[in-house]
């Protein structure tokens, strides 16, 4: 069993660019163009990425796998 998270990907100057979940490969939406900080752009994606992980990863599939 493997433990999802969000994978956050960045450009050549360290701004987050787009993110992806660890379980299953699936790509969060872009973020909008009005954020333009990066702490905003993490908090944006890991909304998305809490929103995928409830629809698409069981609480009993995260559950198996112990937290570090």
């Amino acid at each position: 069993m493997y433990r999802t998270e969000l994978k956050v990907n960045y450009d050549a100057e360290m701004k987050p660019v787009s993110g992806s979940c660890t379980a299953c490969g699936e790509k969060m939406p872009k973020s909008p163009a009005d954020l333009q900080n990066p702490a905003e752009i993490i908090v944006w994606l890991s909304g998305k990425y809490i929103e995928h992980r409830n629809l698409k990863h069981s609480n009993d599939e995260r559950r198996r796998v112990p937290r570090d």
